[in-house]
């Protein structure tokens, strides 16, 4: 039988509402329900469901003992257990282990030769009776043994001396190695290795290719209209249009925030939001204003107004509870009286089936109650806060979105393209309140319309490339200033605006990249490569020392200029 538990022994005409009451008040984690075996919960398995539930949501782990063969069902289909003292588990089996023994004797080969032994497997000793554990049982190892052929310090051992001598080097090998390192080779040998890194070095840091440019100059000056739709499925680059993603996406958060209101004393009462519910009948209840709701620890909390809490509803034999919110103020005023989440029972209620069957939670602590000096909170105070918590909430679903989306860097998020709407905003305090802090909670609604930055490049390539055909088929590899937006309709998931683009040199002149396509390349594969860029309009090429033909591969050895006096 488990410690700290506590058995509730149950009547026969005790209903769901007085078991859960029972369950709730008890100071135990472990509950020991005893179930007549004639009890009126038996004609319903969801009660045996519903008092699973109730016991779980306080943290209670509940057991069940009983006669009744359809309660013991019920219990087993909910995975409740059966308590049963009379019935004990037995205890297991497992074998013990098998005692290991190893010999290993490292000799060298060639000092002894084995014996081969036949291993006859010892009979299995006798099972010791242990408790079951899930252990593997080592392999007893088989033992090797060897015999020497002859013993070791035997003088008449042949082996023994063959080996000896074999092992000692003799002096007419140390000769030998004299005399192939001798001074005479060691010196040719030096010489030889400094003319070979001489002519490495010389290699490697002479080589230098010298290539000045002129660039060609071509102002692109031009206001490009784009569009950005859901329905497009790809770019249409004639019409202007190109794909974009369409986002409509809501988020809770809440905040607390310090106050710098003016310092007055005054004594505060711990306010709140509890949740009420009726776990009583199908009847509403109403609940009069400053209606007592009091913790375990006897704190009392009032209703600020009159509420009447839904009745609760019965579903194929199952009795769900119904709820309703409401705000409480305590009843004294202090700093004691902010409480974290806790359980509420309905004082009025007691001496009567009422008291289990309604009851109250707070998932949030209760705030404000203080005794002494505290700040005024204004009305621009609760606004920047309410800023404040709005632009962290449309951050974090920004950042919720991207990560949603493949190459989320490519996609972009321009100015007028996203708005917000504020579905829900309350505040701990009112203005004109003293408080030291407050807390605000708010749910927004948040749109907005994404496109990728490749697509509009390759839109801007052809519009540009259509204005100015002597740029041939343009790649615009500059950086965008992005505008506002000009239209938003997210109804049709459509954005409009306009880029203009105003380069003094449209083509560019990636000056990186030429040096890694001319490294290694010959004098006539670098002309070849050079005229091909449309941002050149002339070059000079220098490789020396004269007898270099090629571009250097390092690339610090390889030095664009480019000639400004040229740039056409």
């Amino acid at each position: 039988m488990p410690e700290g538990f506590e058995i509730i022994r149950a009547r026969i005409k005790d209903d769901i509402p007085v078991l859960i009451d029972r369950i709730l008040r008890s100071k135990q984690k472990e509950i020991i329900l005893v179930l007549p075996k004639n009890s009126i919960i038996s004609a319903n398995p969801d009660s045996i469901k519903l008092l699973k539930q109730e016991a779980e949501s306080v943290n209670k782990t509940l057991s069940l003992s009983t006669e009744n063969s359809d309660l013991k069902s019920f219990a087993k289909e909910f995975d409740i257990l059966i308590y049963n003292s009379n019935k004990i588990p037995a205890a297991s089996v497992v074998k013990q282990p098998v005692k290991m023994k190893r010999m290993m004797d490292v000799i060298p080969p060639s000092f002894f030769k084995e014996k081969k032994i036949e291993i006859t497997p010892e009979p299995d000793p006798e099972p010791i009776v242990e408790p079951e554990l899930d252990v593997a049982v080592p392999q007893e190892p088989i033992v090797y043994e060897t015999e020497y052929s002859k013993p070791l310090d035997s003088p008449n051992n042949p082996d023994l001396e063959k080996n000896l001598e074999n092992f000692y080097v003799g002096s007419d090998n140390v000769k030998i190695k004299k005399k192939i390192f001798s001074f005479k080779r060691l010196t040719i040998f030096l010489f030889v290795m400094g003319g070979v890194s001489l002519t490495g070095m010389l290699y490697l840091t002479l080589p230098k290719a010298e290539i000045s440019i002129a660039i060609r100059k071509i102002k692109v000056d031009a206001d490009i209209p784009v569009a950005v739709s859901k329905k497009s499925g790809s770019s249409n680059l004639a019409n202007g249009i190109i794909p974009g993603e369409y986002f409509m996406l809501s988020k809770s958060g809440s905040k607390t925030f310090s106050t710098e209101g003016i310092k007055k004393e005054t004594s505060l009462r711990s306010r709140g939001f509890i949740t009420i519910y009726n776990a009583y009948s199908s009847a509403p209840q109403r609940l009069v204003a400053q209606t007592r709701f009091e913790t375990k620890d006897g704190k009392i909390f009032r209703l600020q107004a009159p509420i009447i809490v839904p009745g609760a509803k019965v579903v194929s034999g199952k009795l769900t509870p119904s709820s309703i919110k409401a705000e409480v103020v305590a009843d004294v005023a202090g700093l004691e009286y902010n409480i974290g989440p806790s359980y509420f029972t309905i004082p009025g209620f007691k001496e009567s089936p009422k008291y289990a069957g309604f009851y109250a939670q707070s998932s949030e602590e209760m705030a404000s109650g203080k005794i002494g000096s505290v700040s005024t909170i204004d009305q621009i105070e609760i606004e920047k806060a309410k800023l404040n918590l709005q632009e962290q909430l449309i951050k974090e679903i920004e950042n919720d979105t991207l990560s949603t989306l493949k190459d989320s860097s490519d996609f972009k998020l321009i100015k007028g393209a996203s708005s917000v709407k504020i579905d829900e905003f309350k505040s701990s305090v009112l203005t004109g309140s003293s408080a030291d802090s407050f807390t605000i909670n708010m749910k927004i609604t948040w749109q907005a319309m994404f496109f990728r930055e490749r697509d509009l490049r390759a839109l801007i390539g052809n519009f540009v490339s259509l204005k100015y055909p002597e740029l041939g088929a343009f790649k615009f590899e500059g950086d965008i200033n992005y505008p506002s937006a000009t239209k938003t309709d997210f109804k049709k998931g459509e954005l409009f605006f306009t880029l203009k683009i105003d380069e003094e040199n449209a083509l560019g002149a990636d000056i990186n990249n030429l040096k890694k396509e001319l490294a290694g390349q010959n004098e006539n594969e670098m002309r070849a490569l050079i005229s091909n860029k449309l941002f050149i309009s002339s070059a000079t090429i220098s490789l020396w020392p004269f007898w270099v033909s090629r571009a250097p591969t390092n690339l610090n050895r390889v030095n664009i200029t480019i000639d400004k006096e040229k740039a056409l």
